[in-house]
């Protein structure tokens, strides 16, 4: 491949791990394209870096300025990792690139938003189909976009593991030296790790309900509970009000530093994933990059992304608390049998591997490398 151009609208976000990353991967032959609050610490990884979009009321002009360098530069792909604003007219852009003889890929990280309105089954739906290839995680994820009509040549590979964030190697102890919520916690006291965007569609309060039995039944685990809050105000409340009143929750309500969440990952003994709707998870890569067991819900590719031996899924329904408690402790009373299959998982996750993948896969003439 001549060049790859991996256009992200979003600076500053998982999404934006994910391009830098395999941009990093491809080496010089990669072009990032996304906003301008893209962190300094990624614009000198040995690929390009072009930054045209700024705030979202600059769509409308940044786009057009967008459109314009990639027909004046013309690489032999462009790879999007999901829509830029709006999935409608983003996939009239793409028709309209396309027909102007670019090549347009797209990566589907989450096949729907998060909290989808009546008509995102046909906007997603229209823009998906609006590329000539398509790249998903999972089979989970292919599933829902051959269910949205996507009929393009696909490829499924895994999501990189993000070893961005293994800044310094930093160990459990110096790590819990580091954070004032752990620092005071006997050295043995196991710690579970909830990390990015409290949410409840992630399971957050159901989370604290097992917290709350854990409690009760006189567990040691205490719970870091750590990002920034999106919720509404009476939820923000009810979270305060029940965190305050369990000791065994320790809450950070605030963006987490990129220098600071290998701080979160290398003090805890486990990371939990009760999600209760989703596609993927970001932080189950950074759960396999710091080697840190998974228990999750089996919602989205859960179960097919966590490596054998290296975690646990429980189902959604109505038993679902108590069933995630019970699989927690059986977790924590064999924690190296767990943390031994977590290390041994991640090398079909390394972005040279991956990279070489969706490589092979648009060179290839019919979309079948």
């Amino acid at each position: 491949m001549k060049s790859l151009e991996i256009i992200c609208f979003t600076g500053n976000s998982g999404l934006t791990d994910y391009a830098v990353s395999l941009a990093r991967a491809v080496g010089t032959r990669a072009r990032l394209v996304t906003a301008q609050s893209l962190e300094s610490r990624f614009r000198a990884l040995g690929f390009a870096v072009e930054t045209p979009f700024r705030r979202s009321r600059h769509f409308p002009l940044d786009v057009l300025r967008f459109a314009a360098s990639l027909l004046r530069r013309r690489p032999e792909w462009t790879l999007w990792q999901g829509p830029l604003k709006f999935a409608l007219l983003d996939g009239l852009l793409v028709r309209a690139l396309r027909a102007a003889g670019l090549r347009c890929a797209i990566t589907i990280h989450d096949v729907l938003p998060h909290v989808p309105r009546p008509w995102s089954r046909w906007t997603y739906g229209f823009y998906y189909r609006s590329f000539e290839r398509v790249i998903v995680h999972s089979n989970a994820a292919l599933d829902g976009a051959r269910a949205l009509g996507v009929r393009a040549p696909a490829l499924v590979v895994p999501h990189g593991v993000y070893d961005l964030f293994c800044l310094s190697g930093l160990d459990r102890t110096s790590a819990r030296a580091r954070l004032p919520a752990l620092a005071a916690l006997p050295a043995a006291t196991p710690v579970a790790l909830f990390f990015g965007h409290l949410e409840a569609r992630k399971g957050l309060f159901e989370l604290l309900a097992v917290a709350r039995q854990l409690k009760e039944a006189g567990s040691p685990l205490h719970f870091l509970i750590a990002g920034a809050p999106s919720l509404s105000a009476a939820e923000q409340q009810r979270l305060a009000s029940e965190c305050a009143a369990l000791p065994n929750v320790l809450l950070q309500p605030r963006r987490i530093p990129f220098e600071e969440v290998e701080c979160c990952f290398a003090a805890a003994d486990l990371v939990l994933l009760p999600y209760q709707e989703g596609t993927t998870s970001g932080v189950l890569k950074l759960a396999i990059a710091f080697q840190r067991p998974v228990l999750a819900s089996a919602v989205g590719d859960l179960p097919e992304e966590i490596p054998a031996r290296a975690g646990l899924t429980v189902p959604l329904g109505a038993d679902f608390v108590p069933r995630f408690a019970d699989a927690l402790q059986q977790m924590l009373a064999e924690p190296q049998r767990w943390a031994a299959g977590m290390a041994a998982a991640g090398e079909r996750l390394q972005w040279p591997v991956i990279a070489a993948r969706i490589e092979a896969f648009l060179d290839s003439k019919d979309g079948h490398a």
